[in-house]
């Protein structure tokens, strides 16, 4: 649900008030920031920058630092420009670029998501996004980067049970029938084909030659091809179950400082995608997504309440907060010498949808299979001069 144009103007005057003077009132700006959806945001940035001459992110960024800081200065980014500057920050290292960031960033999406996230880029950075890649990533990753990119997944396209037997044969014969797998033919088609016809051959592979594929995906690939071709497979079978499942990683990692679920609670909020996600979870591990998140333990108290906010979970009271020190202690965890998700998640490197609608599909607990359809539409400028006031109304 939209602002009017009267809840905008009160907001941003709130917001402004927050961070005037010495100090910033942080309760009252996690609870402005954390109750607000994307939506509400993209009308709040706007009408922010038109009113101050400065973004509300620029404001932000000279008033919260840490952790918590991260959240806010996320929040007050349109999701899409988050993506893109997740990417630059990817390739910003000296010598090859973090895996983690882009494979978050361009696996798996749609050739909506692509294109959006391709067009953002270049206006903001002057540089196509494929060049920043070909300068950072190198061999089997740079090509599946880049095939990514090409955006040219055939999502209209009618397969018959032909294609989907050839699809299964071409994939054996590229991975299990040789010493050598083919990266090559294996990107090739998780990056070009329908992610219902994956779905299909996936399970006709299983049925043929008696295991997953992404069984043959961990025997016949190492590094971080390896990783993002099983995440190819995750995403084709449930896009939103294997971000409840990462939601799941980011939430158990050893870091308190959580930088991966900030990502993904930045990325994921929009309420009905949100809600999708977290019915997934609870279905697939066995404490509640609210537990999972109230247990957590975060070195700044600050990150986990706006987090619980975004994510629209209540946050449950403790005893005494000493106890997270000792359950620091408890599991190993020395919070003088953190260690940052980033770091956990290179060892292992071996936008929102606008206007389009997303269609998936959800198994009930009785077997029935639920087709959802998401559609997202971009705030604008206009928008926000077309919702009426409450006098209006």
């Amino acid at each position: 649900m939209l602002l009017t144009q009267d809840e905008v103007e009160k907001t941003i005057k709130e917001l402004r008030n927050t961070m005037k003077g010495l100090g910033t009132d942080e309760e009252k700006l996690m609870k402005i920031l954390g109750t607000k959806t994307p939506k509400q945001m993209s009308q709040i940035m706007i009408r922010y920058h038109n009113n101050y001459g400065r973004t509300l992110y620029q404001h932000i960024s000279g008033e919260v630092h840490g952790s918590f800081g991260s959240v806010c200065k996320g929040v007050a980014l349109p999701i899409i420009e988050f993506d893109v500057d997740l990417i630059r920050k990817a390739c910003d290292k000296t010598f090859t670029a973090n895996y983690t960031y882009l494979t978050e960033v361009l696996v798996g999406r749609t050739n909506h998501d692509i294109k959006d996230i391709k067009t953002h880029y270049e206006d903001k950075y002057k540089e196509k996004v494929e060049d920043t890649i070909k300068r950072k990533c190198y061999g089997d990753m740079e090509r599946l980067y880049l095939t990514c990119l090409e955006a040219n997944r055939e999502e209209t396209k009618e397969y018959t049970e032909e294609d989907i037997a050839n699809d299964v044969e071409t994939l054996y014969n590229a991975t299990e029938a040789r010493w050598n797998a083919s990266e090559k033919i294996v990107t090739d088609i998780l990056c070009h084909r329908q992610f219902q016809h994956l779905r299909n051959v996936f399970y006709a592979y299983q049925t043929k030659y008696n295991k997953p594929f992404t069984s043959v995906i961990e025997s016949k690939f190492i590094g971080p091809i390896r990783k993002n071709f099983i995440i190819l497979v995750k995403s084709s079978m449930n896009r939103y179950q294997y971000i409840a499942e990462e939601f799941n990683r980011a939430i158990n990692t050893n870091s308190l400082q959580h930088t991966k679920l900030i990502r993904y609670t930045i990325r994921y909020r929009t309420p009905v995608i949100l809600e999708l996600i977290k019915e997934l979870y609870n279905k697939c591990f066995d404490i509640s997504f609210n537990d999972a998140l109230n247990n957590t333990i975060f070195a700044d108290e600050r990150t986990k309440d706006i987090i619980l906010l975004l994510l629209n979970e209540k946050k449950k009271k403790s005893e005494d907060d000493k106890n997270n020190t000792d359950n620091c202690k408890s599991r190993g965890i020395n919070i003088d010498n953190l260690k940052s998700d980033d770091e956990s998640d290179n060892d292992d490197q071996e936008s929102e949808k606008v206007g389009v609608i997303d269609e998936i599909q959800i198994v009930r607990e009785n077997g029935d299979i639920e087709t959802i359809q998401i559609v997202q539409e971009e705030v604008t400028e206009d928008d926000n001069n077309n919702v009426k006031t409450k006098k209006e109304e």
